[in-house]
């Protein structure tokens, strides 16, 4: 089998609590592993403070990482410098939740699309700039949007044109970090929609974060849980919904409003909220809020395990 095109191992990223490590740290994220295959969408799902995006930010290396190591086309992403990361920056892109702070407001849009193909991809000004507008009707919109300015455009018109930069440099992966998370429910359609069907032409894969899971059961081939910095599932996309196997899963999906009556199911209420990341229950960390939690679950964490093919969990009782 191939091997796959990002391999996360052990990922770990611990916070100092007020920037000194004698005052304890702040697990963001603890033991991940993760793959993402070519021409693939792994959804990453959680409530807020799971760590999911904080995943996302260290595959990127806007953040360093505590221990781990991240294979990204075969390469090491956690042992290089930012000068050695440069030349690969063309096949890691990301698309964020707010597109506006992601682009230059004194720079016309046709520039910020232009600007990566000129100084990563060698065009020439007047070549990356003609690229842009191809780029632009691309995404759905058209060259002469190349002129204008980040404010003159909607919500979705400039996440659009995020995700025409972030594709300028033919890259093989995208992380997208909540990208429609905070557009109309119509327009959130319309780019999940979109970057299908770019994926359709380009094989480009995708690390798809989103607390919603309904747009993640669209545009996902696999989904992977994450509960307190950690993964307890991982399956494929109707594994997982059709069958969840850890009780937070199970929780989590009874919360999705379903349009058939007959399939409804009973929702899962949990008690309490999510612990602190600073002091995280000791066994299994989802045992305080569990209703099945047992002795055991206190004391001893579950190993992450297979428990159908391609299907794996991290629980005592499956």
């Amino acid at each position: 089998m191939k091997a796959p095109l990002l391999e996360v191992k052990d990922l770990r990223k611990h916070f100092p609590i007020g920037g000194k490590s004698k005052n304890g740290v702040v697990k963001a994220v603890d033991g991940v592993n993760l793959t993402v295959h070519e021409g693939e969408t792994l959804g990453i799902v959680g409530e807020s403070g799971c760590g999911k995006s904080t995943v996302g930010r260290l595959i990127l290396r806007l953040l360093d990482l505590t221990s781990g190591e991240i294979i990204f086309n075969g390469k090491d992403l956690g042992r290089m410098s930012q000068r050695e990361l440069r030349p690969l920056r063309k096949d890691l892109q990301c698309v964020f939740q707010d597109p506006f702070a992601s682009l230059n407001p004194r720079m016309s849009v046709g520039s910020a699309i232009a600007e990566p193909m000129y100084l990563q991809a060698g065009l020439s000004r007047a070549a990356a700039n003609k690229r842009a507008e191809e780029l632009l009707e691309t995404v759905g919109l058209s060259a002469q949007a190349a002129a204008l300015y980040p404010h003159e455009f909607s919500g979705g018109q400039r996440q659009r044109i995020a995700i025409a930069r972030a594709i300028s440099l033919k890259p093989k992966l995208i992380i997208a970090d909540e990208a429609v998370s905070a557009l109309d429910v119509s327009i959130q359609a319309q780019i999940v929609n979109l970057l299908g069907d770019l994926q359709a032409q380009t094989k480009v894969s995708y690390l798809f974060i989103s607390h919603n899971l309904s747009i993640v059961r669209h545009i996902s081939d696999r989904v992977a849980v994450m509960y307190l910095g950690r993964v307890v599932e991982t399956a494929t996309r109707d594994q997982l919904f059709d069958s969840p196997k850890h009780p937070y899963t199970q929780a989590l999906l009874s919360s999705v409003p379903e349009p058939d009556v007959d399939q409804k199911r009973e929702r899962i209420v949990l008690k309490g909220e999510v612990p602190n990341a600073a002091n995280p229950p000791s066994g299994c960390a989802f045992h305080p809020r569990c209703p099945h939690a047992t002795d055991r679950c206190r004391i001893e964490q579950p190993a992450f395990r297979e428990v159908e093919p391609g299907h794996f969990a991290s629980c005592h009782f499956i």
